[in-house]
């Protein structure tokens, strides 16, 4: 797969940690120009520098959108500044997302559902419909960071899991809308990844540690949580051209996870 990527062009939002840096990493090892999109200017400058590293310090090869996905303005901004420097699109990652913790059934609040909703649903959604004619032009293709929430029922993370079930419908029906075009739509449905967000908010306090811990030890494989490396060479294969043929799938990358569903105390 190294030569697949050489000079093609991939977004990724939420590029600046975790899968998403990992993921932009990786496509610039194999030849990409990459666009690494987030909120966290220091943390995306961050992720830019390793970027370049890996095209031999090459500062002209990738560029940086620093903004908040959900913003209509800035949707639009990493598309046309993607075509501004590059001329095509070739890969969209849609990667950026929230996690809501511990929020139980009775708990649940309409500002946690619009904001998880509005991150995880909305804002993809808008971003590849901005795409798609830059895509269609490239016959490129389109992979979506989803979760095993999404059909693993979870009652503490009943808006995380809803917003992902989302991802799921919208990968499939976006795959098939955009077949005539050429346009391949896939996700990856990873579970607790470690290193990341989900691995932060669930190690901030020691009876979530424990928790945290107990979940990982009983992963069927491994008996740990994945890596965001292990996710992003998911995605890379995804985009690539051994994936051809493949649209419409939303892979679980879980180590066996979702064939027992979840081993935690609610």
């Amino acid at each position: 797969m190294s030569k697949d990527f050489k000079d093609k062009v991939v977004v990724i939002t939420g590029a600046s940690s975790g899968i998403g840096e990992c993921t932009a990493i990786l496509f610039a090892q194999h030849g990409a120009n990459v666009v690494l999109c987030g909120r966290d200017e220091q943390k995306l400058s961050s992720a830019l520098q390793k970027c370049q590293e890996k095209s031999g310090g090459n500062v002209d090869k990738h560029l940086a959108v620093q903004g908040d996905i959900t913003d209509s303005q800035v949707r639009r901004r990493i598309v046309q500044q993607t075509i501004d420097k590059f001329g095509h699109l070739d890969v969209l990652v849609s990667n950026a997302g929230i996690i809501t913790k511990n929020i139980s059934l009775e708990d649940a609040t309409e500002e946690a559902f619009d904001l998880t909703i509005s991150t995880n649903v909305k804002a993809g959604f808008f971003l590849i419909q901005e795409a798609i004619p830059h895509l269609e032009k490239s016959q490129g293709c389109i992979v979506v960071v989803s979760s095993i929430t999404s059909t693993v029922a979870v009652p503490y993370e009943i808006i995380y899991g809803m917003s992902k079930a989302a991802v799921d419908y919208m990968t499939k029906t976006y795959a098939l809308g955009l077949a005539p075009k050429g346009i391949r739509v896939n996700a990856i449905n990873p579970t607790a990844v470690s290193f990341t967000r989900f691995e932060r908010y669930y190690c901030d306090e020691e009876e979530s540690r424990v928790s945290y811990l107990k979940y990982a030890s009983q992963q069927p494989l491994y008996r740990r949580n994945s890596t965001p490396e292990e996710q992003a060479q998911t995605i890379l294969f995804l985009a690539s051209s051994a994936a051809s043929f493949i649209t419409g799938q939303c892979v679980n990358v879980d180590g066996g996870c979702s064939l027992a569903g979840p081993q935690v105390d609610y």
